[in-house]
């Protein structure tokens, strides 16, 4: 059955990380659902190719920068204030491994992870919530992962840490926001193995030549899941969401 979210139509949605994988996947679904859709990354061309296909059906807005730098999250919120005003729908997907190793990871590495799997994800959560609370309904949706609930041997663990602060990060602005009786969905989505370009990096699976150890989750599965949690009722909050390959042991 596809989810209703005619509610959601003409709405606004920002997706981080959307240039590719799990962030372009999650943008193409909502513009196909009939939003309006701003897309964040930092490589302009593959956005731009990313908005051409929501265009076949809806409205893309492009806005490259790079979120490391607070001062480009502000940038990127006052572009797409401009051009649609405050934002229905937040997907924080971006991010970065932050480095195979503690001990032998260059340390600018590490800090670009903290810096955009953590300060940026929790810098436009904020001012989300900000622009929403004058609304009807918002939400707020962060991509974790798998191994921020658990960690095993081989899992990068400078990622993992960062995936747990923002899995504990979220769990702490849904109670604030319930707490001020805000109409404001905040679910954190947490994949297992998932067929992205990530693989595709040094010392990633594909790279490296080897097989996935079993079969993984597509982004098109994660995709779905955000659509499942803006189709419920207003009154239903999804706190979080495990999932992974059915045959994924870990």
């Amino acid at each position: 059955m596809t989810p209703d979210l005619s509610r959601w139509h003409g709405k606004t949605a920002l997706v981080t990380g959307a240039s590719s994988g799990i962030g372009a996947a999650i943008a193409e679904s909502l513009g196909a659902a009939g939003l309006k859709v701003a897309l964040a990354g930092r490589d302009r061309r593959r956005l731009a190719a990313v908005a051409k296909r929501i265009q076949r059906d809806g409205t893309a807005f492009v806005v490259p920068c790079d979120q490391t730098r607070l001062s480009e999250n502000a940038r990127l919120f006052r572009a797409v204030r401009r051009r649609w005003g405050a934002i229905d729908v937040l997907v924080n997907c971006a991010g970065v491994r932050g480095g195979v190793s503690l001990l032998d990871a260059e340390w600018d590495e590490m800090q670009e992870a903290l810096d955009l799997n953590v300060r940026a994800a929790l810098w436009c959560a904020r001012e989300a919530v900000a622009g929403m609370r004058r609304k009807r309904e918002g939400a707020i949706i962060n991509l974790c992962s798998m191994v921020g609930h658990r960690v095993l041997p081989g899992v990068p663990a400078l990622y993992a840490a960062t995936k747990h602060a923002l899995r504990i990060l979220t769990d702490g602005l849904r109670t604030e926001v319930a707490q001020r009786k805000l109409p404001i969905k905040v679910t954190l989505i947490s994949p297992g193995l998932t067929d992205t370009p990530w693989h595709r990096l040094p010392g990633g699976i594909a790279r490296l030549g080897r097989p996935y150890p079993h079969e993984p989750l597509q982004p098109a599965d994660i995709a779905r899941e955000v659509l499942h949690v803006l189709a419920l009722p207003p009154h239903v909050q999804v706190r979080d969401i495990l999932l992974s390959g059915a045959e994924q042991p870990y």
